[in-house]
């Protein structure tokens, strides 16, 4: 069957061709890579810093509905507007009545506030706090973000 001088090939380790690795070829896609991944982490840190800067938002939103006094209410808005106004122009808001001017606030709920701040009696009725709520948080969702 076999020819004088043919050899059989050895068939336990045939030749195999080289390995493919598992990296790509070419340095574009590594460069693309690195570029997505660049671009996502600044996506990310982006989204950390906002959230972060927007914490006191979030702070005076939840304190919004624990508050029942005059004194409360007025305190969370001096918070708030330290965090949007130097801290020479929030002192010489001392008086409520100033405090409160640039706020949209019902009228009433402004003499009512102004009326009770540093008196012994000064909680106020759900109605009045649920009030101050609605027009105190649409107040703070329409704040710059700082």
């Amino acid at each position: 069957m076999l020819e004088k001088g043919f050899q059989v090939p050895v068939l336990l380790e045939p030749a195999l061709p080289p390995r493919v690795g598992w990296t790509p070829q070419t340095p574009g896609w590594l460069l693309l890579a690195l570029l997505l991944l660049g671009l996502g982490l600044i996506i990310v840190l982006r989204q950390l810093a906002h959230r972060r800067r927007d914490r006191w938002r979030r702070e005076a939103c939840a304190l919004l509905v624990k508050q029942q006094t005059a004194d409360g209410w007025i305190a969370l808005i001096k918070r708030i507007l330290l965090v949007h106004t130097p801290r020479d122009a929030q002192r010489l808001r001392l008086e409520p009545e100033v405090l409160l001017a640039p706020l949209p606030v019902d009228d009433e709920l402004r003499a009512l506030l102004c009326h009770k701040y540093c008196q012994r009696d000064n909680r106020l009725t759900a109605s009045h706090n649920q009030r101050l709520q609605v027009q105190i948080g649409r107040w703070l969702q329409e704040l710059p973000y700082v």
